[in-house]
């Protein structure tokens, strides 16, 4: 079994996990509970989510990295190094495997605990009370002003009632992932993690919102706006390591973000097939990494675009980093599942 396999097994399951690269091994039954409802390739065309797209990455990833605006000049020796390795990493060539933590132990009881319809309120707030940081988690999410209680939750069994299966999958696989898109290890981890982690939470409640209002599945959609970014920093991690010598200069090209964008896309894409998502993810996110413009999207596909622009919207607003003169977001801004960032997103 990969190692990547191996830690979503372990996820949902709790299978005992193996570090070694060369073992293979089946893993597609151990997320049946997040395949879409129904058919996802019945509906691919027939959701028409009526929102109009903009493109918020020029802005986007120049202040992922502060960087006050991107040149037009030819790739640096620097940026082509950084550029040949990810290729590796992306033909599969070069491991990815050092560059992903392993998941809280905790993690598989809960996930098997909250497919078990006999476990009480109370049993999964034992449960859960046994790992700090998902304790921290469910509180603060209870209290959040999206679910507008008129007096603060203090215990861990009135959030589990608060928050329901849904909330608490929800915050489950947001505490598993996390360490994935926060191992710092230099200069460009320590400076973007922050940032793509909550561009992460944000698309994956708007792709839970969006699906919510279609009548689609909401966790496979919550868990494809949460990892659809893993590739990114992936790439990151591998800028640390290839740009090591104070000569280095750091990439602000163009043509070099061009290249590095739609790379890290195909390493999330190869990461999550490792993985053995369901195919609707898989699929969702491949169309990320290889769009198609005149292909019909899948409906997660479809609301994972959507999802990714908003919370990019969302954060670049919030930290004033967008001119409001060259761009029209109204269109966005005024939407439900935007709307909801307000409340749930910056909580």
């Amino acid at each position: 079994m990969s190692f990547l396999s191996n830690l979503f097994a372990r996820l949902l399951h709790g299978k005992p996990a193996q570090v070694s690269l060369e073992e293979t091994s089946d893993v597609s039954d151990a997320i049946e509970d997040v395949e879409p409802k129904g058919d996802p390739e019945s509906n691919a065309e027939a959701l028409d989510l009526g929102i109009p797209t903009i493109s918020i990455d020029p802005w986007f990833y120049p202040w992922l990295l502060d960087l006050d605006a991107l040149t037009d000049w030819p790739l640096s020796p620097s940026e082509s190094r950084v550029l040949d390795a990810f290729e590796q990493l992306v033909t599969g060539q070069k491991s990815s495997s050092t560059l992903v933590p392993r998941l809280p132990m905790v993690i598989p009881q809960l996930m098997r605990s909250l497919k078990d319809d006999t476990m009480t309120g109370a049993q999964l707030a034992r449960q859960i009370a046994k790992d700090p940081v998902l304790v921290g988690e469910v509180i603060r999410v209870a209290n959040s002003p999206y679910y507008r209680r008129a007096h603060k939750i203090s215990s861990i069994e009135q959030a589990v009632l608060i928050l329901g299966r849904d909330g608490l999958h929800q915050i489950i696989a947001r505490v598993a992932f996390y360490p994935i898109f926060n191992l710092k290890s230099g200069h460009f981890t320590n400076l973007a993690a922050g940032r793509v982690w909550t561009q992460s939470e944000r698309c994956a409640l708007v792709c839970h919102c969006l699906a919510e209002h279609r009548d689609q599945d909401v966790f496979s959609a919550y868990l494809a706006g949460l990892v659809a970014n893993v590739g990114l920093m992936v790439g990151f991690r591998l800028m640390d390591q290839v740009l090591a010598s104070p000569r280095d200069l750091i990439p602000n090209s163009r043509a070099f973000y061009a290249v590095f964008i739609e790379r890290s896309r195909q390493t999330s894409h190869r990461i999550i097939k490792e993985w053995d998502f369901p195919e609707g993810i898989i699929r969702a996110i491949d169309e990320q990494a290889n769009p198609e413009p005149n292909a019909a999207r899948s409906w997660l596909g479809a609301i994972l675009a959507i999802a990714d622009q908003y919370a990019k919207l969302s954060l670049l607003v919030e930290k004033r980093c967008l001119p409001e003169d060259e761009l029209d977001t109204q269109p966005l801004m005024s939407e439900p599942c935007y709307r909801r960032l307000l409340l749930d997103g910056s909580s």
